[in-house]
């Protein structure tokens, strides 16, 4: 705040500070700004004009800025088909939790076929077959490598027959 000077100037007149947080009576406050010479009230006056001069404006701003953070919202819920109500938020929120917990125990089965799975055909035979499928995958991808490839010579053999049958 702008209170410095007279701060300042309190302690100069020998005024306590006790007596400036109390409130005072309209007698007691005139007598005590009496104590203050005159051109320093009337610096602190303009001072705290100008300073409340400006406040006002923040507070003009803050309450245009305001205004316009309510249209744009107005605007964005008219865009989104008008605000959701908690209660079709809250049903949303159940869909979404009963599905995550038919995710869960679909996962949690598919966890304890493999085991089972693995206890009743052996360890070993499962990674036997992992890798015998990754070979199979392996050797599908060369096979269809080698079928485009053999698809592209047909289609060139077809544009040099074609060719040869135009002369």
């Amino acid at each position: 705040m702008r209170f410095s000077s007279i701060d300042v100037v309190a302690e100069e007149v020998g005024v306590d500070e006790a007596s400036e947080s109390t409130p005072m009576k309209k007698e007691d406050l005139l007598a005590h700004l009496n104590a203050f010479p005159k051109d320093r009230l009337v610096e602190e006056v303009v001072s705290m004009w100008e300073e409340l001069g400006e406040l006002e404006r923040e507070l003009a701003m803050a309450r245009q800025r305001a205004r316009a953070l309510d249209g744009e919202l107005a605007r964005v819920r008219s865009k989104s088909g008008g605000r959701l109500d908690l209660a079709e938020l809250e049903e949303r929120f159940r869909v979404a939790e009963a599905r995550r917990g038919q995710l869960e125990t679909m996962l949690a089965n598919e966890q304890g076929r493999r085991k089972d799975l693995e206890e009743v055909v052996g360890h070993g035979r499962v990674d036997e077959l992992r890798r015998e499928n990754a070979a199979l995958i392996r050797r599908e991808e060369e096979h269809m490598l080698l079928i485009l490839d053999m698809e592209s010579k047909i289609d060139q053999l077809m544009e040099i027959i074609a060719g040869l049958q135009n002369e």
